[in-house]
């Protein structure tokens, strides 16, 4: 039997790392789908389309408000039931495979 795919938002703030993690994702044994957004506003609309599994924050400073504002965002448009996992570096593999169960 096939495991169901995973979808996930990929939410990051740089660019020039984000490769890694997209291949990161690709090369999971669980079917991975994954959008990804570089801000807010992108995130609020690829939400509006479809709710995710969980939800990846790769960001270089974490400190900059990225937490608190998922925080009011998982109040206020409901999205609570989602998880939000933050990364400021590449994680392991094995750390991704966790996530998915």
């Amino acid at each position: 039997m096939q495991e169901k795919t995973r979808y996930i938002i990929l939410f990051y703030d740089h660019s020039e790392n984000v490769l890694s993690m997209k291949q990161l994702l690709q090369h999971l044994p669980v079917p991975v789908e994954a959008d990804c957004v570089e801000n807010f506003q992108q995130l609020l609309e690829v939400l509006d389309n479809r709710l995710p599994d969980l939800i990846i924050v790769y960001v270089n400073n974490p400190v900059k408000g990225y937490v608190s504002h998922l925080k009011d965002m998982r109040f206020n448009i409901g999205i609570d039931e989602v998880p939000v996992y933050v990364f400021n570096e590449l994680p392991e593999k094995q750390t991704l495979i966790e996530l998915m169960n």
